[in-house]
């Protein structure tokens, strides 16, 4: 064998290794994801389903209650939170004498739920 036939042979050899090697770690990569992305799932299922999602309910005279809205993802109407009172969702549901209050649709609970969940696991 020529000494650039070895040479080449060695380079390829060495190419070969290397791009196993990109392989191996590009397929770790998308496993460790993977497993992080499930987690961040069950964090924000954790937080949805938690009675202490920390809600905002307006204290302020205004038009009759009918939603309360996120503390950790508020929409553009909370605009200043002093006229809001911060209480777990549990609490904020039955905040109004008159009616049973939902969600904001313009909040992001999604959000409000990967943040509190978070917290809940920071706390534990």
């Amino acid at each position: 064998m020529a000494f650039a036939d070895r040479v080449q042979a060695l380079r390829l050899r060495k190419l070969k290794i290397l791009d196993d090697h990109h392989k191996k770690i590009q397929k770790l990569q998308r496993a460790l994801n993977s497993e992080l992305c499930e987690i961040d799932r069950e964090i924000s299922q954790l937080g949805d389903v938690s009675a202490r999602l920390p809600c905002l309910v307006r204290r302020t005279p205004g038009p009759e209650l009918t939603v309360y809205h996120s503390a950790d993802a508020p929409c553009g109407r909370v605009q200043n939170r002093r006229n809001f009172s911060i209480m777990p969702e549990v609490e904020a549901m039955d905040a109004s004498p008159y009616a049973y209050l939902e969600r904001c649709s313009a909040c992001g609970w999604k959000r409000a739920a990967r943040v509190h969940g978070n917290n809940l696991i920071g706390e534990a």
